[in-house]
């Protein structure tokens, strides 16, 4: 149980960095166009948290089939966005934005964190 709770909270910085970095890359590649701005951004970030996931979170040794393995983590990191986005629209109902945010952030988070786990990087 311990170690799971040390790969969750590992996850979450790993999670929390990736977004800092989404944010400041799209900052300053804004003056493009917001939505090739974002894409870009949003890539890099991924890129850097499948990284971060698989050596430092999970310690997940190297895989003779990469590619499969970042197919995987790419699909998973996709549903986990359809899961925020879904969460945002019905929290968004009830709640005001921010908050909504935040509610739909810790639901994909717990998708993202178990399929990684389990699916991504089960060992």
């Amino acid at each position: 149980m311990k170690v799971v709770i040390f790969q969750a909270v590992k996850h979450l910085i790993v999670g929390g960095l990736a977004t800092l970095l989404d944010l400041a890359i799209f900052t300053v590649l804004f003056w493009l166009n917001p939505l090739v701005s974002k894409s870009i951004s949003f890539l890099i970030a991924t890129v850097v948290k499948y990284w971060g996931n698989k050596h430092w979170a999970f310690q997940k040794p190297e895989k003779e089939d990469m590619l499969n393995e970042v197919a995987q983590f790419f699909l998973v990191t996709a549903v986990g966005l359809a899961i925020d986005v879904a969460a945002f629209y019905y929290f968004s109902q009830y709640f005001w934005g921010q908050l909504s945010v935040i509610f739909a952030a810790a639901i994909a988070a717990v998708w993202n964190f178990t399929a990684y786990k389990f699916l991504v990087f089960k060992k």
